[in-house]
């Protein structure tokens, strides 16, 4: 190779991309579900980690079901924890608002399944916001 290959830009910098990836998209609406829980109900997420998996394990499949999500009660050793799987998360969704809606209504049914909390009040919008599908 004897030249670089591409070459410098007229104006320097770097091209942006105009659409963030769907990885980073997925990552955005889950930040997002989780700053509104936090306003809402901040009880909720005490003493919980919320992690991101692209899919889940075989072992975890019910009946050939994929699961959406997986919650864990905590010991006295780790923290309760709710995993979030990107991938059956978005191939349930038909537009990306609809991926929005279903991560924010997923967080919201693990994290009352993890506390004991209803729904609606760790949601605290009884579908005012937005977030009907």
């Amino acid at each position: 190779m004897r030249g670089p290959l591409v070459v410098p830009r007229e104006h320097g910098g770097v091209l942006r991309r105009p659409a963030p990836t769907r990885t980073e998209f997925f990552a955005e609406a889950v930040g997002s579900a989780l700053d509104h829980v936090a306003q809402t109900c901040p009880a909720a997420l005490d003493g919980v980690v919320v992690g991101i998996e692209e899919v889940p394990e075989k072992q975890s499949f019910v009946e050939d079901r994929v699961p959406l999500a997986s919650a864990q009660d905590g010991d006295g050793h780790r923290p309760s924890r709710v995993v979030l799987f990107r991938r059956p998360l978005e191939l349930r969704a038909a537009t990306p608002t609809g991926l929005v809606i279903l991560v924010h209504r997923t967080l919201v049914e693990q994290l009352s399944a993890l506390t004991g909390l209803p729904v609606d009040v760790i949601d605290g919008s009884d579908g005012q916001d937005g977030r009907e599908v």
